[in-house]
């Protein structure tokens, strides 16, 4: 009975071993990936640092080579003017290409920013009677670099001239 009661208890701490020996994860395969991690969120923040120092600034789209019937030459100054005063910062003309002064200073808030400009998307006439083109490109601010699409609203004032009216 003795050798029954041994066994018994030596299978029932040898089971219990196993067991949790079982669940506890091996402390160099954890290791190797929190290391991993750790390296990888390391080199993604010193690739971030190099992407924002060598950003750089400017209008890359030639846009007189756009033939549209929407893009006319208006819209074209007018668009070149604005994508330049933003990316070379010049306040004075950015704030002219707007249909009145409350509207510059309601799109303020985009300024003062590094803005690469490199392709240019959709041009569509909306329902208002606005001409809406699409720029794509890339904004580096305090909290890195982005790529946003913006929409940029052309209007006709009172004289049929047109000017900016709107950014989305």
């Amino acid at each position: 009975m003795n050798k029954l009661i041994i066994y018994t208890l030596v299978g029932i701490l040898s089971i219990g071993i196993l067991i949790s020996c079982a669940n506890k994860p091996d402390s160099t395969a954890q290791s190797a990936t929190e290391n991993s991690e750790i390296e990888k969120t390391e080199n993604q923040q010193v690739n971030k640092q190099v992407d924002t120092e060598k950003f750089k600034t400017g209008l890359s789209v030639d846009l007189d080579t756009i033939r549209d019937p929407l893009f006319s030459d208006d819209i074209k100054r007018l668009l070149k003017t604005t994508l330049d005063s933003l990316a070379n910062k010049q306040e004075k003309e950015f704030r002219n290409v707007f249909i009145n002064e409350k509207t510059a200073d309601a799109y303020m808030y985009l300024f003062g920013k590094d803005y690469y400009f490199n392709e240019i998307g959709k041009i569509e006439a909306d329902q208002n009677g606005r001409v809406v083109v699409e720029i794509r490109g890339k904004v580096k601010d305090g909290t890195g670099i982005q790529t946003p699409n913006a929409y940029y609203y052309f209007v006709k004032n009172d004289q049929n001239q047109w000017s900016l009216g709107s950014i989305d």
